[in-house]
């Protein structure tokens, strides 16, 4: 990853175990420079840069800055309160960029992804919008969660294992 930052010769990687891994910058001007292109992926897989702390959970990091667009708001609801409202339901809002309707969000992975939200103008006029996630490429598309994909999802299992213990039409022939 240095190479692909062209930093290469001004960060060390050590490897930590279990997932982790320590990079040291020789500038915090870097640091930042970094950081700010997050999240990363390494062949499709996505991993999290964090400043370090000094005690971690297992888990640690939850929280991974997405660039997120709001896609099909109507211009009538298009003023920063209404994007900052519905940017503050998925995290928190470091950057806005205003003409693109993206901003920078703080997001919980410990929490499904919303991919889709109800607005309401003060007229009462409802519209759907598409919520879309820059650079994310693995999750759950049934309930929402970046801890697995559709195929291991424990929302799907339970469903389908109600579906067994129910049987079908053919069951009891």
């Amino acid at each position: 990853m240095p190479g692909q930052w062209s930093l290469h010769d001004r960060i060390t990687a050590n490897d930590l175990g279990n997932g982790k891994f320590l990079f040291n910058f020789t500038s915090e001007d870097d640091l930042k420079f970094v950081l700010r292109q997050g999240p990363f992926h390494y062949k499709f897989c996505m991993f999290v840069l964090v400043r370090g702390e000094p005690i971690v959970h297992d888990d640690y990091p939850w929280i991974i800055p997405f660039w997120v667009q709001l896609i099909g708001i109507p211009l009538h609801f298009w003023m920063i309160r209404n994007l900052r409202n519905i940017g503050s339901r998925l995290g928190h809002i470091d950057t806005m960029e205003l003409s693109e309707g993206r901003m920078l969000i703080d997001v919980d992975s410990r929490r499904p992804l919303k991919f889709k939200r109800q607005v309401q103008s003060p007229e009462g006029d409802e519209v759907t919008i598409e919520i879309k996630y820059e650079t994310l490429f693995k999750h759950c598309s049934i309930c929402g969660m970046m801890t697995h994909e559709k195929g291991l999802c424990l929302t799907m299992g339970s469903h389908d294992q109600a579906q067994t213990e129910r049987g079908g039409v053919f069951t009891h022939v």
